[in-house]
């Protein structure tokens, strides 16, 4: 935890996420569970991108901007014109806009794999001597 409060060459969420995907891999690593773990399975239009991330309209249209402004610009796309972000596009808004909503899916992720962790009998308390 030293690492995620006490640096400053990033942003604390940005710590924060780092810690849970080092955390994550070192699970995964462990317990040999190979890492397919994909939120973000499908397509979303602006009306479900709001509800993904509680954002409102124009919160989620700039974020889209953003995106289209950083040179991802194939992953907007019209059907039946309305605005549709593909799966990749919902990815990377979720990793570099919304980041919160990112580290809350590590985060609960990171609890399924403690669990397993727990189940398969290693000591939790003791975890990798980084506790």
């Amino acid at each position: 935890m030293l690492n995620v409060y006490f640096q400053k060459e990033r942003s604390l969420i940005d710590a924060d996420v780092n810690f849970f995907e080092e955390r994550i891999k070192q699970y995964e690593e462990l317990l040999k569970i190979e890492h397919n773990e994909n939120w973000w399975n499908e397509d979303m239009d602006i009306k479900q991108l709001c509800k993904y991330f509680n954002r409102k309209d124009i919160t989620v249209r700039k974020a889209i901007r953003k995106m289209y402004d950083s040179g991802f610009g194939e992953y907007k796309f019209l059907v039946n014109e309305r605005v549709v972000i593909s799966k990749e596009g919902v990815e990377w808004i979720c990793k570099n806009i919304f980041k919160q909503k990112y580290l809350e899916l590590l985060e609960k992720y990171k609890m399924e794999l403690t669990e397993l962790y727990i189940e398969e009998g290693y000591p939790y308390d003791n975890f990798f001597h980084k506790n």
